[in-house]
């Protein structure tokens, strides 16, 4: 973390900078504790590297916080006077420990961010209906449920390859919007070599831990995950409160 190192003396500007930066810093610290529930003799690294293993706001920005502490104790422990540092935040430094302790605090969370009413059909209902709202509301990808029960995700792609493999299979008899209007649903899922392309999380959840589930996923298994399910507890059976896609993820400022 980069820092000045003031000569002579300390400037009212450079100490209202340590200042702030302080303030910062126990918000976080306090946040930490918080969460862990540690006692006082904790260190602030160590809170750091806890917490990281379980909260995805803190690691990601985990180097960042183990550079803050470093800093810190430049500022308390090398402190030559009350009013002469000898280490002085940069002003981004600064800026940057204000908006990470306020996303530690007070984390985005995926709802309301991403609550939206979400188009779901049925095994029987018919493609038709899909790309009639695919048309009017931009929508790809659409949740399938059967009596309540998730079933999985249609995608624009999984539609895409069951098409064409229809077309050159020469099954499509007739007008190909006729034929396609009226094959239900449930026959394109199957198609789908992964209808569960989706993972549910609840409404508390944070943003960055969304983030993690599309950028882990894509890592670590062949099916990519493409779309994030919002409810209330995370749960297949419950009512869906919004949708999340890595799109959406882009188009948020985190």
């Amino acid at each position: 973390m980069k820092r000045e190192e003031p000569s002579g003396c300390t400037t009212s500007e450079e100490m209202e900078r340590g200042d702030r930066f302080l303030a910062a810093y126990h918000l976080i610290e306090q946040s930490l504790r918080k969460m862990s529930g540690s006692g006082v003799r904790d260190t602030f690294r160590h809170l750091v590297d806890d917490m990281a293993k379980e909260n995805a706001v803190v690691r990601r920005f985990r180097d960042d916080l183990s550079e803050f502490g470093e800093l810190r104790n430049a500022i308390v422990h090398e402190r030559v006077s009350p009013d002469y540092l000898i280490a002085v935040p940069l002003a981004e430094t600064v800026d940057k420990i204000e908006e990470i302790a306020r996303l530690v605090s007070n984390p985005p969370l995926v709802y309301p961010a991403f609550r939206r009413e979400v188009a779901v059909f049925s095994p029987s209902d018919c493609l038709g209906d899909v790309f009639r709202v695919m048309h009017r509301e931009g929508y790809t990808q659409f949740p399938v449920y059967d009596g309540g029960v998730y079933k999985g995700l249609l995608t624009d792609g999984g539609i895409a390859h069951w098409v064409a493999a229809r077309v050159a299979g020469g099954a499509a008899t007739g007008p190909v919007d006729e034929v396609l209007s009226c094959v239900p649903v449930g026959e394109v899922l199957s198609f789908q070599k992964n209808p569960q392309r989706a993972r549910f999380v609840s409404r508390r959840s944070t943003v960055y831990e969304v983030e993690e589930i599309f950028r882990e996923n894509s890592r670590r298994e062949r099916w990519r995950v493409v779309a994030v399910l919002i409810t209330e507890n995370g749960k297949a059976d419950e009512a869906l409160l919004g949708i999340v896609t890595p799109s959406d993820l882009l188009s948020l400022s985190i």
